[in-house]
């Protein structure tokens, strides 16, 4: 049994499964492969054409798959498929797309979705509950950006995108995290507007 649970321990470390949540072109995933070269990584998008740049950046790689599912109605066939199947759950600045209750929905999924002991990251935008204070973080957001080189036209842009934005605040996620059966739930780091949960089941 010891020796099972040691191989299982080294699988782990050295090949986990991971999901990638509205993966997009698989940035994400790239960097984590930085991490862990032989992981096994399900890239999960709702846009076919997001996916194609992702095959492209990890072409040769047969350890990565690719589905095409819209995260906020997930089949009962693939969440069955993927109950207790994944270490880790990785999602970056997707998940701030979602209404609140389409949030609690994709963070109980990967809840189950994840082995015991299993661990979620979302690196994603948030809402300060002060609005004085949202009104500020966003204003020295938008000064880093232009210090980048970015001219106005590119933050125009940015502004309208932002509109569609359903952000949530980080207390409000927390205590979706512990609802959902997250064990233990709380922020890595916060920096302006982005901020990166993790939460363990």
């Amino acid at each position: 049994m010891e020796t099972k649970e040691k191989e299982k321990e080294k699988e782990k470390s050295s090949a986990p499964r991971i999901l990638d949540v509205g993966a997009g072109t698989g940035l994400f995933s790239s960097i984590v492969l930085t991490k862990f070269p032989q992981a096994k990584i399900v890239l999960m998008d709702m846009t076919e054409k997001m996916l194609d740049i992702a095959r492209d950046r990890f072409k040769g790689n047969e350890n990565i798959t690719y589905l095409c599912k819209d995260m906020t109605n997930i089949d009962e066939e693939t969440s069955k498929t993927f109950e207790n199947q994944f270490d880790y759950i990785i999602s970056g600045l997707a998940i701030h797309h979602l209404t609140s209750h389409e949030k609690k929905y994709i963070y109980g999924k990967c809840q189950g979705w994840l082995k015991e002991g299993g661990l979620f990251i979302n690196c994603d935008q948030v809402i300060s509950p002060d609005p004085i204070l949202e009104a500020k973080s966003i204003e020295l957001w938008h000064d880093k950006i232009r210090e980048s080189g970015i001219g106005e036209e590119a933050i125009d842009m940015l502004k309208e995108r932002m509109k569609l934005d359903k952000c949530d605040t980080i207390q409000l996620q927390l205590e979706m995290f512990k609802e959902v059966g997250f064990k233990h739930a709380e922020i890595l780091y916060k920096y302006l507007v982005f901020c990166v949960f993790y939460a363990y089941k």
